[in-house]
Parts: C-alpha cells; sequence; structure tokens
C-alpha cells in the first residue's frame, strides 16, 4: 500500500501562482473581447470563512479524539478526512491566488468605486482563502497518528492506548 505524502510547499506555491496568473489574466481578457468584468460581492469572502471555520473545528475534534482521547479511528473516516484536508489545502491556494491576482489588478484604479469594490472584496476573499488552506494543512497535520512510542503510554486504567484505523 503506498503511503500518503504531505503537502509540499513547492505544490501550494504553484498553485497559489497559477491561480495569479489566471486571476490577473481574467479581467484582461474579458475586457479585450469586450466584456464587462464583474463586481465581486462580500459572498466568496464570507463562503471562504465559513468553509475554513468547519475544516477547522473538523481538525479540532479530530485531534482531540485521536490524540488527546487516543480514540480508534475508522479508516473511512480517516481517509474523508485527509481528502478533506488536502482539497482544502489545494482549493485554499488556487482561490488565494485568483482573488488576489483580480485584486491586484485594480489596485491602480482604486480611486473609483468600482476599484475600491474590486480591490477589497477580492483582497477579503484570498484572506479567506488563506484561511482556508491553512486549516486544510493542520487539518493535515492533525491527521497523522501518534508515533509508536508515544502509543505505549499507558491509561489511568493500566490499558494501552492505541489510535490506529479500525477494520471495517
Amino acid at each position: 500500500m503506498r503511503s500518503v505524502r504531505p503537502t509540499s510547499i513547492r505544490l501550494l506555491a504553484l498553485v497559489v501562482s497559477a491561480g495569479l496568473v489566471v486571476g490577473a489574466g481574467l479581467p484582461v481578457l474579458v475586457r479585450r473581447v469586450g466584456g464587462d468584468v464583474p463586481l465581486l460581492s462580500w459572498g466568496p469572502a464570507l463562503l471562504l470563512a465559513a468553509a475554513a471555520g468547519i475544516v477547522a473545528i473538523v481538525a479540532r475534534v479530530t485531534w482531540k479524539a485521536v490524540h488527546e482521547d487516543r480514540q480508534r479511528v475508522n479508516a473511512d473516516r480517516a481517509l474523508f478526512h485527509l481528502a478533506l484536508a488536502q482539497a482544502s489545502s489545494r482549493v485554499g491556494a488556487l482561490l488565494l491566488g485568483g482573488y488576489a491576482g483580480f485584486a491586484l489588478v485594480y489596485l491602480d484604479v482604486f480611486e473609483t468605486a468600482n476599484g475600491r469594490d474590486r480591490v477589497l472584496h477580492g483582497g477579503a476573499a484570498a484572506v479567506a482563502a488563506a484561511l482556508l488552506l491553512a486549516a486544510g494543512l493542520v487539518m493535515e497535520r492533525v491527521c497523522r497518528l501518534p508515533a509508536d512510542d508515544d502509543e505505549d503510554d499507558e491509561d489511568d486504567d493500566g490499558s494501552r492506548a492505541k489510535a490506529r484505523p479500525t477494520p471495517t
């Protein structure tokens, strides 16, 4: 069975860079074909912040169960949490770059109402995407099982605590 490697900073930097290119290029492309660049609302920022909050709560609950209470982990649930963690960090990285690139395009017209709205809303969405990225990385860290030497500690009742996946 192949082990899963932690998300690398190099991969995240590449995804953020790709998002920057797309986010900065999209308004230019839309204007070039004669369209109007849409205004952003607070919706994307709020949605991304809510998603980051949910991932952070799941990470905290999982940390408590696995690392503090030493509960057994169902294999399906562990895989779901790992998939959630990796998806959150990668989607957060892509949206961080995309919204930051979009906001950066309009920095030179910040004095106008539409320019200010695009920079503020895009910047807020980029910050919320960064929170999602961070929550995903924390969740990925939480998915690591305690080392073998940590598992040898005895509980209060003298039994050995194990944090291993349970068979399905």
